[in-house]
């Protein structure tokens, strides 16, 4: 996306997609990305996303229609959110 061009160590070589990784630290939130659709996947550790509640190591969550939610951790986390602007049949 050319939105975060010059921004990421990895490319995925998709224009409508791009992913995030974050080592969260406890007591700094973090706001997921604006996009139709997300999917957030909690790689170590555990963090609370507003409007869901807690996600515990494993866990994944698919958000569509928004963003801006916040994801907070008491622990410290390793974060994966995948933020897509495709549509169908687009």
């Amino acid at each position: 996306m050319k939105d975060h061009a010059g921004h990421a160590a990895i490319r995925i070589r998709n224009r409508h997609a791009a992913l995030h990784v974050s080592r969260m630290q406890p007591g700094n939130p973090v706001s997921l990305p604006d996009a139709p659709f997300l999917h957030v996947f909690v790689a170590r550790g555990n963090a609370a996303l507003e409007g869901v509640g807690l996600l515990a190591e494993g866990d994944a969550v698919r958000v569509s229609g928004g963003g801006g939610q916040q994801l907070i951790t008491d622990t410290g986390a390793e974060v994966l959110v995948w933020e897509m602007h495709a549509t169908v049949g687009g």
